[in-house]
């Protein structure tokens, strides 16, 4: 049963250094007919047992379009699949778009939930990370937000950038305290190999904190979110008590959610498949009533085991003990145990990359 639908905005006005998500500057397709080919798209898998709880447009820049479009969207939407289990609707925005009606014209189409692309508290920052809006631009969109009418507001931030120190993220901290949020992601900057940083980073051209700054940065995180009451349930993701993303619970909880448009993932029925990153190709093939899948794995045995592994050990939920009843030796230190579950310790969410690959390593070595 699928439980979240997700819809790849990717319009964007410039191309962050850092983003390695699909997003186009110049697209190919107007905004209005591209969220129609979503719609196409979605027909094509009338065959799936669809029971949406949650919606989540993210990009791109789904921003970049006015509520009007969407309202045609969700009206449009609503008159083929049944959307009245749906509680959470989130919608990602940059801090530069929208106004004050804007917001409260999405309140009144359903929309609950808003994800603002902060990036930054600090100028500085913001301008390492190539952003075009200023911190007051932030502030100013969650506290529009807010007073338009929405509860659950998620800022996205983002530490060990090049130049940052503890002190800049302790400002970055305190500057958080004050704003009507009920939600932060603080994600670490990675320099992945097909953005501007990745390519200055490989070439000795970008110089990113050592690892014992990163390490205090994440406890710094940790701690000054814990003293304002924030609780973390993943890896980058701490909310209020009940403010916990539900769309993003059911990809770390392995549940069936199905992605749609350029790009899109989707995990249903044990299988994992991915849409072509070509947004040409994305419009032709659904012009055409074919699906845009690119990838498609099936897991089975280790494999599923494994990504199971991957995406609930990302949570302080953790996984069931017998899962792993045996912990390879030397990773004991990284778990803690909580009744019938194993979770990762603080240190453990740290190097989480590091230790899913030694237990791949150990579940394979065993088959």
């Amino acid at each position: 049963m699928v439980k979240a639908l997700y819809f790849h905005i990717p319009f964007c006005s410039h191309k962050c250094t850092y983003c390695d998500f699909v997003s186009v500057v110049e697209p190919v397709v107007e905004p209005k007919e591209y969220m129609r080919f979503l719609l196409k798209e979605l027909e094509l898998y009338k065959d799936l047992s669809i029971k949406a709880q949650t919606l989540y447009f993210g990009g791109g820049t789904p921003s970049l379009i006015e509520p009007g479009v969407y309202e045609v969207f969700l009206e449009r939407l609503s008159s083929f699949l049944d959307i009245s289990s749906v509680e959470e609707i989130t919608l990602e925005c940059n801090p530069e778009n929208y106004s004050y009606e804007d917001y409260k014209r999405l309140r009144r189409l359903g929309f609950n939930r808003i994800s603002i692309g902060v990036q930054s508290l600090r100028e500085e920052g913001l301008k390492v990370l190539g952003r075009l809006h200023s911190v007051e631009d932030s502030i100013r969109a969650v506290e529009l937000a807010h007073k338009a009418g929405f509860e659950n507001i998620n800022i996205d931030l983002i530490y060990g950038y090049q130049g940052q120190s503890l002190k800049d993220l302790q400002h970055e901290l305190k500057a958080l305290k004050d704003l009507p949020i009920s939600h932060v992601s603080f994600y670490l900057l990675t320099p992945y190999e097909d953005t501007q940083f990745g390519f200055l980073y490989q070439r000795g051209l970008l110089e990113l904190p050592d690892d014992h700054i990163i390490a205090d940065m994440y406890e710094l995180i940790c701690e000054n979110l814990e003293d304002m009451g924030f609780l973390q349930y993943e890896v980058s993701n701490f909310a209020l008590p009940g403010y916990e993303c539900k769309h993003n619970m059911v990809y770390w909880t392995h549940e069936e959610f199905l992605g749609l448009g350029v790009s899109a993932w989707s995990f249903v029925e044990r299988v994992r498949f991915g849409n072509t990153k070509n947004l040409r190709f994305y419009v032709e093939r659904v012009r055409g009533g074919q699906k845009p899948v690119e990838y498609e794995e099936r897991l089975e045995g280790i494999d599923l085991l494994y990504d199971y592994l991957f995406t609930a050990l990302r949570t302080t939920r953790g996984v069931e003990k017998e899962i792993l009843s045996e912990l390879p030796q030397g990773l004991e230190e990284f778990f803690l145990e909580e009744g019938q579950r194993l979770r990762l310790n603080r240190r453990g969410m740290l190097l989480i990359n590091e230790v899913l690959w030694r237990l791949r390593k150990v579940i394979l070595l065993k088959t």
